[in-house]
């Protein structure tokens, strides 16, 4: 009779252990799924219901970032003009020998910087909304998980008034709206839909560690560096632009400079698409489990 090797039947009771944790894992997960879909149904439905208050409390943070200074609201549309303008002269008038096939160098520094500024800004935000909006815990039949929601809305329209200047820079450099334009509308979404995930997640914890606002902050410096809004990434060798995709803040940055400038399709990236909402989904789900699982306690750690 043949006899296995002392090796294989060492490694049998290991194949039992993990095929017995796949099994435990996969079952669990089976009852999760429709619990899951049950409750986002239900949430996205509660966001319909209340969209009126949704967007009334958007508006308030909205103000409320302008309110107490002298000139109020006029700021909203001040600080992102002169940003862009101090961009377009400096690094304009510094980079205007460019070649003559390519864009100049502000064009591709403020496309892709307004797309980062949306997640760098809103990344702080979005980590201390439900602070900012302790006064609401306790009321009855109020949603906290629409917190980070109406935050990531208020963002976004500081993020329209920058868009529209550099709408008007593209006009001054002979670059014209294209249907791709269009485009701009899905990745936004995209962002959003990554930043809530995360906004669930690291607002939930900041109120039990809120050392995590100053990780955030440091993990959203890193992303700066290692995302081409500076820089480019085709003098790199392809392993390093590998492994730089693998940010998913490119996807959105390098989605915007091609919808704005050089006027291609999101679906001519599948892969990284994929990847994209991948992560998304990863960070949905994270972000879901953590908020259920600490939101009783909120109101307990709440002044």
């Amino acid at each position: 009779m043949y006899a296995l090797p002392k090796t294989a039947v060492s490694y049998i009771p290991i194949v039992f252990i993990v095929r017995s944790f796949l099994f435990r894992t996969l079952a669990k997960m089976y009852r999760f799924v429709p619990q899951f879909i049950k409750e986002a149904i239900d949430f996205f439905y509660q966001i319909f219901l209340n969209r009126m208050l949704l967007f009334t409390l958007s508006i308030r943070d909205f103000q409320k970032k302008y309110i107490s200074n002298l000139f109020g609201l006029v700021w909203a549309v001040l600080d992102p003009v002169a940003f862009v303008v101090i961009l377009y002269f400096v690094f304009g008038e510094r980079y205007s020998g460019k070649n003559p096939n390519e864009v100049s160098f502000v064009v591709y520094l403020i496309t892709g910087h307004i797309a980062f500024d949306l997640f760098g800004s809103t990344m702080h935000s979005v980590t201390q909304s439900i602070t900012e909006h302790s006064f609401l815990l306790k009321k009855v039949n109020f949603r906290v998980a629409i917190l980070p929601i109406v935050t990531m809305l208020s963002n976004l329209m500081v993020h329209g008034i920058v868009l529209m200047v550099c709408i008007v820079i593209l006009q001054f450099n002979h670059i014209y709206p294209s249907w791709y334009w269009f485009q701009l509308l899905y990745y936004a979404f995209a962002i959003t839909v990554f930043l809530i995930s995360i906004g669930w997640l690291t607002s939930s914890i900041y109120l039990f560690f809120p050392d995590i606002s100053n990780i955030v902050a440091i993990v959203t410096r890193l992303m700066f560096f290692l995302t081409p809004i500076f820089w480019k990434m085709s003098g790199l060798a392809v392993r390093d632009q590998f492994l730089l995709k693998l940010n998913p803040v490119y996807y959105i940055v390098n989605g915007y400079r091609e919808s704005l400038i050089y006027h291609k399709g999101f679906w001519e990236h599948p892969v990284l698409t994929v990847y994209f909402w991948s992560v998304c989904i990863f960070f949905l789900v994270i972000g879901v489990l953590v908020f259920k699982r600490l939101r009783p306690h909120f109101a307990d750690v709440v002044q």
